[in-house]
Protein backbone atom coordinates (compact mmCIF):
# COMPACT_ATOMS: atom_id res chain seq x y z
CA UNK A 1 0.00 0.00 0.00
CA UNK A 2 1.15 3.58 -1.09
CA UNK A 3 2.72 6.21 1.55
CA UNK A 4 2.89 9.47 1.96
CA UNK A 5 6.86 9.76 1.35
CA UNK A 6 7.50 10.93 -2.24
CA UNK A 7 8.71 7.96 -4.23
CA UNK A 8 9.96 8.81 -7.79
CA UNK A 9 7.65 6.37 -10.30
CA UNK A 10 4.44 6.16 -9.19
CA UNK A 11 2.56 2.70 -10.06
CA UNK A 12 0.56 2.05 -7.39
CA UNK A 13 -3.27 3.35 -7.23
CA UNK A 14 -3.05 5.16 -4.21
CA UNK A 15 0.34 7.47 -4.37
CA UNK A 16 1.02 10.17 -2.54
CA UNK A 17 -1.19 12.90 -1.29
CA UNK A 18 0.81 15.40 -2.63
CA UNK A 19 -1.35 18.52 -3.44
CA UNK A 20 0.81 20.39 -5.31
CA UNK A 21 -1.50 20.80 -8.69
CA UNK A 22 -0.63 21.52 -12.00
CA UNK A 23 -3.89 22.65 -12.76
CA UNK A 24 -6.23 22.51 -9.64
CA UNK A 25 -9.32 21.86 -12.28
CA UNK A 26 -12.91 22.03 -10.19
CA UNK A 27 -15.04 19.85 -12.37
CA UNK A 28 -18.52 22.12 -12.88
CA UNK A 29 -20.93 20.64 -15.61
CA UNK A 30 -21.09 24.33 -16.98
CA UNK A 31 -17.05 24.79 -16.72
CA UNK A 32 -14.96 26.34 -19.60
CA UNK A 33 -12.58 23.75 -21.12
CA UNK A 34 -9.47 24.07 -19.84
CA UNK A 35 -6.36 22.02 -19.60
CA UNK A 36 -6.25 19.93 -16.64
CA UNK A 37 -4.62 16.84 -15.55
CA UNK A 38 -5.36 12.93 -16.67
CA UNK A 39 -6.77 10.66 -14.44
CA UNK A 40 -4.22 7.86 -14.02
CA UNK A 41 -5.29 5.77 -10.84
CA UNK A 42 -8.46 3.73 -11.45
CA UNK A 43 -11.84 5.39 -10.16
CA UNK A 44 -15.01 3.93 -9.02
CA UNK A 45 -17.95 6.03 -8.80
CA UNK A 46 -19.54 4.58 -5.90
CA UNK A 47 -22.85 6.88 -6.54
CA UNK A 48 -22.37 5.90 -10.30
CA UNK A 49 -22.45 9.82 -10.66
CA UNK A 50 -19.39 11.24 -12.49
CA UNK A 51 -17.40 14.83 -11.46
CA UNK A 52 -20.04 17.04 -13.03
CA UNK A 53 -23.09 15.25 -11.22
CA UNK A 54 -24.26 13.77 -14.63
CA UNK A 55 -24.65 9.92 -14.52
CA UNK A 56 -21.30 8.69 -14.95
CA UNK A 57 -21.60 6.65 -18.88
CA UNK A 58 -23.47 9.96 -19.82
CA UNK A 59 -20.46 11.98 -18.99
CA UNK A 60 -17.51 11.30 -16.46
CA UNK A 61 -16.12 14.39 -15.92
CA UNK A 62 -12.87 13.04 -16.77
CA UNK A 63 -10.39 14.86 -19.37
CA UNK A 64 -10.01 12.33 -22.73
CA UNK A 65 -11.18 9.25 -23.05
CA UNK A 66 -10.31 5.19 -22.57
CA UNK A 67 -8.21 5.91 -25.91
CA UNK A 68 -5.41 7.91 -25.51
CA UNK A 69 -4.29 10.74 -27.25
CA UNK A 70 -0.02 11.30 -26.75
CA UNK A 71 0.90 14.94 -28.27
CA UNK A 72 4.43 16.34 -27.09
CA UNK A 73 6.63 13.87 -25.93
CA UNK A 74 9.70 15.40 -23.31
CA UNK A 75 13.25 14.04 -22.75
CA UNK A 76 14.55 12.60 -19.59
CA UNK A 77 17.41 10.07 -19.76
CA UNK A 78 17.01 9.15 -23.16
CA UNK A 79 13.33 7.96 -22.35
CA UNK A 80 9.95 9.95 -23.80
CA UNK A 81 7.12 10.96 -21.02
CA UNK A 82 3.77 12.47 -21.90
CA UNK A 83 2.75 15.62 -19.23
CA UNK A 84 -0.02 16.35 -17.62
CA UNK A 85 -1.59 19.26 -18.47
CA UNK A 86 -0.11 19.30 -21.78
CA UNK A 87 -1.67 18.25 -25.11
CA UNK A 88 -1.70 14.23 -24.26
CA UNK A 89 -4.69 12.70 -23.26
CA UNK A 90 -4.81 9.74 -21.45
CA UNK A 91 -7.91 8.18 -18.60
CA UNK A 92 -7.34 4.94 -16.12
CA UNK A 93 -10.26 2.38 -15.95
CA UNK A 94 -12.97 3.76 -14.17
CA UNK A 95 -15.97 1.83 -13.26
CA UNK A 96 -19.89 2.94 -11.84
CA UNK A 97 -21.50 -0.12 -11.70
CA UNK A 98 -23.91 1.46 -9.24
CA UNK A 99 -26.11 2.48 -12.30
CA UNK A 100 -26.40 -0.91 -13.28
CA UNK A 101 -27.63 -2.47 -10.20
CA UNK A 102 -30.79 -2.68 -8.98
CA UNK A 103 -29.91 -2.33 -5.49
CA UNK A 104 -26.32 -1.41 -4.97
CA UNK A 105 -24.00 -2.71 -2.20
CA UNK A 106 -22.15 0.76 -0.22
CA UNK A 107 -18.80 0.71 -1.40
CA UNK A 108 -16.13 -0.08 0.85
CA UNK A 109 -13.67 2.37 1.55
CA UNK A 110 -10.74 3.92 3.33
CA UNK A 111 -9.77 7.16 4.40
CA UNK A 112 -6.73 8.70 3.73
CA UNK A 113 -6.19 12.24 4.90
CA UNK A 114 -3.42 14.54 3.40
CA UNK A 115 -0.03 14.58 5.05
CA UNK A 116 -0.33 18.56 4.55
CA UNK A 117 -3.20 17.96 6.75
CA UNK A 118 -1.67 16.18 9.23
CA UNK A 119 1.95 16.88 9.66
CA UNK A 120 2.53 20.16 8.96
CA UNK A 121 2.41 23.00 11.39
CA UNK A 122 0.27 26.18 9.69
CA UNK A 123 -0.32 29.52 11.12
CA UNK A 124 -2.83 32.10 11.01
CA UNK A 125 -1.71 33.28 8.07
CA UNK A 126 -1.44 30.22 5.92
CA UNK A 127 -3.21 28.65 3.35
CA UNK A 128 -3.97 24.98 3.93
CA UNK A 129 -5.07 22.53 1.26
CA UNK A 130 -7.61 20.32 2.88
CA UNK A 131 -7.03 16.83 0.78
CA UNK A 132 -8.94 13.62 1.27
CA UNK A 133 -8.58 10.69 -0.61
CA UNK A 134 -10.95 7.49 -0.47
CA UNK A 135 -9.93 3.84 -1.74
CA UNK A 136 -11.31 0.93 -1.99
CA UNK A 137 -10.24 -2.92 -2.10
CA UNK A 138 -11.76 -5.38 -5.17
CA UNK A 139 -13.32 -8.50 -5.21
CA UNK A 140 -10.61 -11.35 -5.38
CA UNK A 141 -9.41 -11.71 -9.02
CA UNK A 142 -10.81 -8.31 -9.85
CA UNK A 143 -8.09 -5.65 -11.19
CA UNK A 144 -8.26 -2.36 -13.02
CA UNK A 145 -5.79 -0.27 -15.80
CA UNK A 146 -3.79 2.28 -14.18
CA UNK A 147 -0.99 4.37 -15.73
CA UNK A 148 2.27 4.49 -13.85
CA UNK A 149 3.30 8.15 -13.02
CA UNK A 150 6.60 9.73 -12.53
CA UNK A 151 7.65 13.02 -10.89
CA UNK A 152 10.08 14.47 -13.17
CA UNK A 153 12.42 17.92 -13.14
CA UNK A 154 10.95 20.95 -14.44
CA UNK A 155 13.64 21.26 -17.08
CA UNK A 156 12.55 18.33 -19.03
CA UNK A 157 10.10 21.34 -20.65
CA UNK A 158 13.11 22.66 -22.72
CA UNK A 159 13.65 19.10 -23.94
CA UNK A 160 10.19 18.77 -26.04
CA UNK A 161 11.33 16.32 -28.86
CA UNK A 162 9.31 17.21 -31.49
CA UNK A 163 11.85 19.98 -33.14
CA UNK A 164 10.42 19.84 -36.39
CA UNK A 165 6.89 21.11 -34.54
CA UNK A 166 7.18 25.40 -35.22
CA UNK A 167 4.79 25.97 -32.36
CA UNK A 168 6.51 23.47 -29.31
CA UNK A 169 4.59 25.77 -27.09
CA UNK A 170 3.00 23.39 -24.77
CA UNK A 171 3.27 24.43 -21.19
CA UNK A 172 2.41 23.39 -18.01
CA UNK A 173 -1.19 24.94 -17.03
CA UNK A 174 0.23 27.05 -13.54
CA UNK A 175 0.77 30.92 -12.39
CA UNK A 176 3.74 29.53 -10.80
CA UNK A 177 6.94 28.40 -11.61
CA UNK A 178 7.51 24.63 -10.68
CA UNK A 179 10.14 22.69 -9.84
CA UNK A 180 8.59 19.36 -10.94
CA UNK A 181 6.37 17.68 -13.42
CA UNK A 182 4.17 14.86 -13.46
CA UNK A 183 3.90 12.48 -16.96
CA UNK A 184 4.08 9.04 -18.15
CA UNK A 185 5.66 6.89 -19.96
CA UNK A 186 2.97 5.14 -21.66
CA UNK A 187 3.17 2.20 -19.37
CA UNK A 188 0.35 0.40 -17.41
CA UNK A 189 -0.22 -1.67 -14.88
CA UNK A 190 -3.37 -3.47 -12.96
CA UNK A 191 -4.74 -2.57 -9.22
CA UNK A 192 -7.04 -4.29 -7.24
CA UNK A 193 -7.12 -0.61 -5.00
CA UNK A 194 -8.77 1.73 -6.85
CA UNK A 195 -9.44 5.20 -5.78
CA UNK A 196 -13.61 6.31 -4.98
CA UNK A 197 -15.77 9.61 -5.74
CA UNK A 198 -18.77 9.88 -3.88
CA UNK A 199 -20.94 12.96 -4.60
CA UNK A 200 -22.07 12.92 -1.16
CA UNK A 201 -18.66 13.45 0.32
CA UNK A 202 -18.82 17.03 2.83
CA UNK A 203 -16.27 19.08 4.84
CA UNK A 204 -17.03 21.00 7.48
CA UNK A 205 -14.45 22.96 8.92
CA UNK A 206 -14.93 24.37 13.13
CA UNK A 207 -13.08 26.38 15.36
CA UNK A 208 -13.05 24.88 19.04
CA UNK A 209 -13.57 26.85 21.96
CA UNK A 210 -11.31 24.72 24.24
CA UNK A 211 -7.22 23.88 23.75
CA UNK A 212 -6.40 20.51 23.58
CA UNK A 213 -2.94 21.15 24.35
CA UNK A 214 -4.71 21.22 28.08
CA UNK A 215 -3.95 17.57 29.02
CA UNK A 216 -7.05 17.69 31.02
CA UNK A 217 -9.24 19.41 28.78
CA UNK A 218 -12.75 17.22 27.95
CA UNK A 219 -14.58 17.96 24.64
CA UNK A 220 -18.32 18.03 24.98
CA UNK A 221 -19.01 17.92 20.89
CA UNK A 222 -22.13 16.09 19.13
CA UNK A 223 -22.75 15.95 15.23
CA UNK A 224 -25.85 16.80 14.11
CA UNK A 225 -26.61 15.14 11.10
CA UNK A 226 -29.58 17.63 9.78
CA UNK A 227 -26.50 21.09 10.46
CA UNK A 228 -23.61 18.59 9.27
CA UNK A 229 -21.61 19.83 12.06
CA UNK A 230 -20.62 19.40 15.34
CA UNK A 231 -22.58 21.45 18.32
CA UNK A 232 -20.90 22.19 21.58
CA UNK A 233 -17.57 23.22 22.23
CA UNK A 234 -17.41 25.12 19.16
CA UNK A 235 -17.95 28.37 17.48
CA UNK A 236 -20.92 29.11 16.20
CA UNK A 237 -19.84 30.39 12.71
CA UNK A 238 -18.08 27.28 10.73
CA UNK A 239 -14.97 28.79 8.58
CA UNK A 240 -16.53 26.04 5.71
CA UNK A 241 -19.17 23.79 5.51
CA UNK A 242 -19.92 22.69 1.92
CA UNK A 243 -20.99 19.01 0.15
CA UNK A 244 -19.68 18.44 -3.44
CA UNK A 245 -23.06 18.21 -5.21
CA UNK A 246 -23.88 21.88 -3.76
CA UNK A 247 -21.55 22.96 -6.34
CA UNK A 248 -22.94 21.23 -9.24
CA UNK A 249 -24.24 23.40 -11.80
CA UNK A 250 -23.37 26.21 -10.18
CA UNK A 251 -21.95 29.10 -12.55
CA UNK A 252 -19.72 31.27 -9.69
CA UNK A 253 -16.11 30.72 -8.86
CA UNK A 254 -16.25 27.56 -6.89
CA UNK A 255 -16.16 28.03 -2.74
CA UNK A 256 -17.83 24.98 -1.98
CA UNK A 257 -16.01 21.36 -1.65
CA UNK A 258 -14.81 20.05 -4.87
CA UNK A 259 -12.83 17.12 -6.31
CA UNK A 260 -9.54 17.50 -8.80
CA UNK A 261 -6.92 15.14 -10.11
CA UNK A 262 -3.99 16.08 -8.80
CA UNK A 263 -0.88 15.70 -10.65
CA UNK A 264 -0.65 12.06 -10.14
CA UNK A 265 -3.37 11.36 -11.52
CA UNK A 266 -5.82 10.36 -8.42
CA UNK A 267 -9.12 12.18 -7.80
CA UNK A 268 -8.53 14.13 -4.58
CA UNK A 269 -10.88 15.64 -2.58
CA UNK A 270 -9.71 19.46 -1.94
CA UNK A 271 -10.08 22.83 -0.63
CA UNK A 272 -7.43 25.52 -0.27
CA UNK A 273 -8.31 26.81 3.00
CA UNK A 274 -6.82 30.55 3.38
CA UNK A 275 -6.65 31.81 6.85
CA UNK A 276 -5.27 34.89 5.81
CA UNK A 277 -8.70 35.57 3.95
CA UNK A 278 -10.44 35.02 7.06
CA UNK A 279 -8.82 37.36 8.97
CA UNK A 280 -11.16 40.70 9.57
CA UNK A 281 -8.91 42.78 10.45
CA UNK A 282 -4.93 43.46 12.77
CA UNK A 283 -6.81 42.39 15.70
CA UNK A 284 -9.09 39.32 14.46
CA UNK A 285 -7.39 36.08 15.75
CA UNK A 286 -8.05 33.11 14.00
CA UNK A 287 -5.15 30.80 16.14
CA UNK A 288 -6.11 28.00 18.10
CA UNK A 289 -8.07 24.48 17.43
CA UNK A 290 -9.59 23.89 14.56
CA UNK A 291 -11.70 20.42 13.60
CA UNK A 292 -11.94 19.69 10.05
CA UNK A 293 -14.52 16.89 9.35
CA UNK A 294 -14.64 14.79 6.21
CA UNK A 295 -18.23 13.09 6.25
CA UNK A 296 -20.82 11.54 4.10
CA UNK A 297 -24.53 13.20 3.21
CA UNK A 298 -27.26 10.59 3.05
CA UNK A 299 -28.91 11.35 -0.34
CA UNK A 300 -27.35 14.36 -2.57
CA UNK A 301 -30.16 16.85 -3.82
CA UNK A 302 -29.32 18.91 -6.77
CA UNK A 303 -30.23 20.36 -9.73
CA UNK A 304 -28.55 20.34 -13.82
CA UNK A 305 -28.95 23.49 -15.54
CA UNK A 306 -29.26 23.94 -19.61
CA UNK A 307 -27.31 27.05 -19.88
CA UNK A 308 -27.69 29.63 -16.81
CA UNK A 309 -31.48 29.51 -16.20
CA UNK A 310 -32.65 26.44 -18.10
CA UNK A 311 -33.50 23.66 -15.46
CA UNK A 312 -32.41 20.10 -17.63
CA UNK A 313 -32.93 17.66 -14.75
CA UNK A 314 -33.05 17.30 -10.90
CA UNK A 315 -31.33 14.47 -9.08
CA UNK A 316 -32.26 12.96 -5.58
CA UNK A 317 -29.19 10.19 -5.19
CA UNK A 318 -28.78 7.98 -2.23
CA UNK A 319 -25.47 7.96 -0.18
CA UNK A 320 -23.72 4.20 -1.20
CA UNK A 321 -20.70 4.63 -0.02
CA UNK A 322 -19.35 3.72 3.47
CA UNK A 323 -15.92 4.79 5.50
CA UNK A 324 -14.79 1.28 7.16
CA UNK A 325 -11.33 2.28 7.39
CA UNK A 326 -8.73 4.72 8.40
CA UNK A 327 -5.19 4.51 6.39
CA UNK A 328 -2.35 3.28 8.54
CA UNK A 329 -0.11 6.50 7.71
CA UNK A 330 -3.47 8.76 9.40
CA UNK A 331 -2.77 7.11 12.95
CA UNK A 332 -3.33 8.04 15.61
CA UNK A 333 -4.38 11.46 13.89
CA UNK A 334 -7.44 11.20 12.65
CA UNK A 335 -10.79 9.56 14.34
CA UNK A 336 -13.17 7.47 12.02
CA UNK A 337 -16.80 8.29 13.87
CA UNK A 338 -18.69 6.20 12.25
CA UNK A 339 -19.07 4.67 8.83
CA UNK A 340 -19.94 8.12 7.50
CA UNK A 341 -17.91 10.56 9.58
CA UNK A 342 -14.08 10.95 10.69
CA UNK A 343 -12.12 13.75 11.88
CA UNK A 344 -9.13 15.41 12.36
CA UNK A 345 -8.04 18.50 14.83
CA UNK A 346 -5.36 20.68 13.53
CA UNK A 347 -3.76 23.40 15.68
CA UNK A 348 -3.57 26.97 13.94
CA UNK A 349 -0.08 28.87 15.44
CA UNK A 350 -0.02 32.64 15.52
CA UNK A 351 2.61 33.93 12.77
CA UNK A 352 3.45 36.92 15.04
CA UNK A 353 4.37 34.36 17.97
CA UNK A 354 4.05 30.79 16.65
CA UNK A 355 1.80 30.19 19.30
CA UNK A 356 -1.84 29.05 19.95
CA UNK A 357 -2.88 32.51 21.63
Amino acid sequence: MMRKHKLKPYVCTVASTSLLLLSATAFNVMAEEEVANNLSVPLVFSEGYGLTGLPAFEKSGLPGGLTPTWGTPYEYNGVEYFLQATDSLWQAGWSADALLEEDPQPVSVTVNWSDDVINTKWNDMSVIPVGVTLYTDMPVGMTMTGYSMFTLPASILDQTLIAEKEDTSVVISSDEVVDEVFGTNQSTYETSTPNVYSICARLTIQKLTKDLDDEDVVLDLTWDPDAKRWTGDVEDEDPFNSAVYEGFGIHARPTWYTATIDGLGQIVYLYNWNLAQMQQGPDEDRSGWYRLTFSLDPVAEYNIYQGKYILKNKYTVDCNTSLDALDASDSPDAVLVSSSLTYVDIQITSENTGEDE
